[in-house]
């Protein structure tokens, strides 16, 4: 699936990739991005612009779900029903920089957490920020004017596939009928998932069922590293930047299993235009020698591929483990 990205930080352009479209301004991190989705095709997607950062700090106090910053009053900066997130940005156990939290509850100085943070380390003075998690209004517009096929049921409307627990929930923007005018869940009768949050790290399936066509989105430029959770054997996670990341400079490979052959290695699957995905996977040594490798591509490497905005990773093991990805190195002065 091909993504044409255009940014207006000069920064990132200069290390973003020949295939990218460019468009060069100096100003501040954040611009639009443009997603070709193919007709007849599951295009999988991920955000790699999110909402603008709305509250940074650091935190007083680190009790168990429990985090507190005083210099924030964090009932009359947050948006209520709104669902947020957390990214620690920078804490004394460094292993903990890029973790990210779902913010749903906060009250006065103090937000709570999914997550037992203390547990896992979190301590005071460890620095944090909060954004907005981007909905579906905010990604396809509130009046689906991204421009996606609409219809009266699931059946006829492109869909999008939010990942969940246990599979995914189907969402499209109805065009009247029975469920009246709007977006939609599919089995959800008429109410409104216009606020449905779409977490950032997570990669997402729109199904085309029009012709092809572009979908832009713009927002802000995450510039720190970002840590996410593989839970399943096949994870769909976001490339969570839009331009310049590269298997070679996401080091994933310190987090993945690698190995002599792709079949015993964690596989990253990036979708081809055409649908279907070509496989990599960090070689140890042995016939492909050391280093980023395609399946069937014998010792070529391909650290240089750039990542998409979203992409499969298979892993070869049981248990869940948490993979950095970290930020290109041209967003370090941003």
């Amino acid at each position: 699936m091909k993504i044409t990205t255009i940014t207006t930080m000069a920064a990132l352009l200069m290390g973003a990739a020949s295939a990218v479209a460019q468009d060069t301004a100096y100003t501040k991190p954040a611009g639009f991005v443009t997603h070709t989705l193919k007709a007849g095709q599951f295009n999988l997607i991920g955000l790699t612009l999110h909402q603008p950062v709305t509250v940074a700090g650091d935190f007083e106090t680190v009790s168990g779900t429990s985090l507190s910053d005083t210099d924030v009053d964090f009932g009359s900066t947050l948006t209520a029903g709104k669902t947020y997130i957390l990214e620690i940005t920078d804490a004394a156990d460094t292993e903990l920089n890029g973790h990210i939290q779902e913010v749903t509850v906060w009250s006065n100085n103090t937000i709570t957490t999914n997550d037992d943070m203390d547990a896992q380390g979190l301590a005071v003075g460890d620095k944090y920020q909060l954004r907005a998690a981007s909905t579906i209004a905010d990604v396809f517009g509130v009046d689906n004017s991204v421009g996606l096929q609409g219809g009266a049921s699931a059946t006829v409307a492109d869909n999008i596939y939010l990942p969940t627990d246990s599979g995914f929930d189907v969402y499209f923007y109805s065009t009247g009928g029975f469920f009246g005018t709007g977006w939609r869940k599919d089995g959800g009768g008429s109410s409104s998932f216009a606020d449905q949050p779409i977490f950032l790290s997570d990669g997402f399936y729109v199904l085309r069922r029009g012709a092809d066509m572009e979908m832009v989105h713009t927002g802000s430029v995450k510039v720190t590293d970002a840590v996410l959770a593989i839970t399943k054997e096949y994870t769909r996670v976001s490339g969570m930047y839009p331009v310049g990341s590269t298997l070679g400079s996401s080091n994933m490979n310190e987090d993945l299993q690698g190995g002599a052959s792709a079949t015993v290695a964690d596989q990253v699957l990036i979708q081809k235009e055409e649908g279907g995905f070509d496989v990599y996977f960090y070689s140890t040594g042995g016939f492909f020698g050391t280093g980023w490798r395609q399946d069937g591509g014998g010792s070529v490497d391909k650290s240089s591929i750039e990542l998409p905005s979203a992409f499969l990773i298979k892993r070869v093991g049981a248990s869940d483990f948490n993979l950095k990805l970290s930020k290109p190195a041209s967003y370090s002065n941003l």
